[in-house]
C-alpha cells in the first residue's frame, strides 16, 4: 500500500476543514456585529470589566529618598525615578510636596512651596542651599521640620554630608533638633531626635 503523497493529503485536509465550518450552521458574515447574551444568564464575558490602569510611566528603578512629615515625626519616603536626581532637582520633588497617595497615607510638610529655595550648590560633599526671604516671612512654628526635611534629604543623597544655608551669599543660622540656632554645617544627626521610629 503506497502512502498519499503530500499535496493529495493537504487538499483532503483542507476539504475536511471546508466541511466542518460548513457544518456547525453559523453563516459567515462580513460585519461584525454586537451579541448580546441571553436573558437570565450571567457570564464573564458578559460583565463589563474596566481595565487595570497602566503602570506609572514616571517610575523607574533608581530611588529617590525624600523626607516629610507624619504625627509630628520625619518619615523617610522613597520614590522610585528614571534618572539619578541633582541637587536642585531633590530639592524641587521635596518642595512640591507628598503626592495625593503619600498624604492619603498621612504624610504632611512644613515646607510650604518652592518660592523659599533660590537653588543648591555642591562643592566638596557639601550642600549650601541658598535661601529666599520667604523662609523668614513663613509665620510657621515648625521651621525646625522644614529644615530637617531639607537636611535629611540633601544627606540621604550619595556624596552629600552635610547641608549650609545661605541668603544672599551670607551665612544664616537655622534651627537644629534640640532648638539650638547654628550658622555650621548641618548633617541629619541634628535632626535624628526627630525621625519616626
Amino acid at each position: 500500500m503506497t502512502r498519499p503523497s503530500r499535496p493529495r493529503r493537504a487538499a483532503a485536509l483542507s476539504v475536511l476543514l471546508a466541511v466542518a465550518a460548513a457544518g456547525c450552521g453559523v453563516p459567515a458574515e462580513d460585519v461584525p456585529r454586537e451579541v448580546d447574551p441571553p436573558n437570565g444568564v450571567s457570564h464573564a464575558w458578559a460583565t463589563e470589566t474596566t481595565p487595570a490602569p497602566d503602570p506609572d510611566p514616571g517610575a523607574g528603578n533608581i530611588p529617590e529618598r525624600l523626607y516629610f512629615l507624619r504625627d509630628g515625626e520625619l518619615v523617610a519616603v522613597t520614590r522610585n525615578v528614571d534618572a539619578q536626581p541633582s541637587t536642585d532637582e531633590l530639592v524641587e520633588d521635596l518642595l512640591a510636596g507628598p503626592t495625593d497617595a503619600e498624604q492619603r497615607d498621612g504624610l504632611t510638610s512644613a515646607l510650604l512651596g518652592n518660592d523659599i529655595v533660590v537653588g543648591v550648590r555642591l562643592r566638596d560633599g557639601r550642600a549650601t542651599v541658598e535661601l529666599t526671604a520667604a523662609m523668614d516671612e513663613t509665620g510657621r512654628t515648625d521651621q525646625i521640620f522644614a529644615f530637617a526635611q531639607i537636611v535629611c534629604t540633601l544627606t540621604a543623597k550619595p556624596g552629600v554630608t552635610a547641608v549650609s544655608f545661605t541668603r544672599a551669599g551670607q551665612p544664616v543660622g537655622v534651627p537644629r533638633a534640640d532648638g539650638s540656632l547654628s550658622e555650621a554645617p548641618a548633617t541629619s544627626a541634628d535632626y535624628a531626635s526627630l525621625l519616626s521610629g
